[in-house]
């Protein structure tokens, strides 16, 4: 049997040894749980989150817990709408851009900060995977309108055979205040149904520091153009000797004089002479909060450009 002798430069050592595995074991658990995890999220078609079983029940879980939020979710490890409104509603109540459902960094952060004196049950494999179903496909329209909150939901539905058959004759664009949402018939009947963003009732202009009206106004128009990419006269950069000096709404530069150079809005279909159209944008929001314009994902926005010509009505209704 083998002693081991511990002498005074050792016990002065071996404090400091024990002391720096308790930091590195404690750095280790301040990372939190959900830090260590993969994002959640109902996915986009280019990125799809796993949304584990045991993942989505420790964030349900948290979510229940947190005192700013009154909300009484069943911790199952589904991720569905229920959890997804309860995630926004979270983001909302601590102040984290954007609101959109999406469980990424700065929210498991913060939930890991909420979640610090919660005990989660064990993490545990199961076959069943719970995804939100993001390219389901619905077989009718009706069902598509009875399985999806169409105020909250970016999800799109496409009637693929009924696209094909839109000439720029037979189509009908309808936008929706009250839902966000662009519909294309053709032939009377939805082929397409999309979020879109219309505009704000209420939109701080810079130049003047006073809030306006900028709601897009409901009714009955024709497209009056298409232009495939259409400079804008609001948003864009200003150059001063050949360098950018500034990027965004040109109403609120400060600066000297300078050349500005407008975004390119692509897909842009004129609706008004007044300048109301739709456009490509990927500032597609669930809520009413452009310039007046109807903004359009850019995907969408190609699609619809496609299918409808100069002369296609268009009805805004709310």
């Amino acid at each position: 049997m083998t002693s081991i002798t511990i002498t005074g430069d050792n016990m002065i050592k071996l404090p400091k040894i024990l002391l720096s595995a308790l930091m590195l074991i404690s750095i280790a658990h301040a990372k939190g749980y959900f830090v260590n995890h993969d994002d959640i999220c109902e996915g986009t078609e280019t990125h799809k989150c796993t949304n584990d079983y045991s993942t989505v029940r420790n964030l349900q879980i948290a979510l229940n817990r947190d005192k700013k939020l009154k909300v009484s979710l069943k911790a199952d490890g589904k991720w569905g709408e229920k959890t997804k409104e309860a995630v926004i509603a979270f983001q909302k109540k601590h102040k984290l851009s954007p609101a959109d459902g999406w469980v990424g960094k700065a929210t498991k952060i913060k939930l890991d900060k909420i979640a610090r004196k919660i005990k989660f049950p064990k993490d545990k494999q199961v076959k069943h995977v719970a995804l939100m179903k993001t390219k389901k496909n619905y077989t009718c329209y009706s069902s598509f309108r009875k399985c999806v909150n169409l105020r909250k939901s970016y999800k799109v539905f496409k009637d693929n055979k009924l696209l094909a058959k839109a000439n720029g004759r037979n189509t009908h664009l309808k936008i929706d205040v009250s839902e966000q949402r662009v519909k294309l018939l053709v032939n009377g009947k939805v082929a397409l149904d999309a979020p879109c963003t219309t505009g704000a009732k209420r939109k701080l202009e810079p130049n003047t520091r006073t809030y306006r009206d900028k709601h897009t106004p409901l009714g009955t128009y024709r497209i009056m153009e298409k232009i495939a990419a259409k400079k804008s006269t609001i948003f864009g950069e200003m150059y001063r000797h050949g360098k950018k000096v500034y990027h965004g709404d040109r109403r609120k530069y400060r600066g000297p004089k300078a050349k500005y150079v407008g975004h390119t809005m692509h897909n842009w279909m004129r609706l008004t002479s007044g300048g109301i159209g739709l456009h490509a944008s990927k500032y597609v929001k669930r809520y009413p909060g452009s310039n007046g314009c109807v903004r359009l994902q850019p995907k969408i926005a190609r699609v619809i450009f496609k299918k409808v010509r100069r002369g296609t009505k268009v009805s805004v209704v709310n």
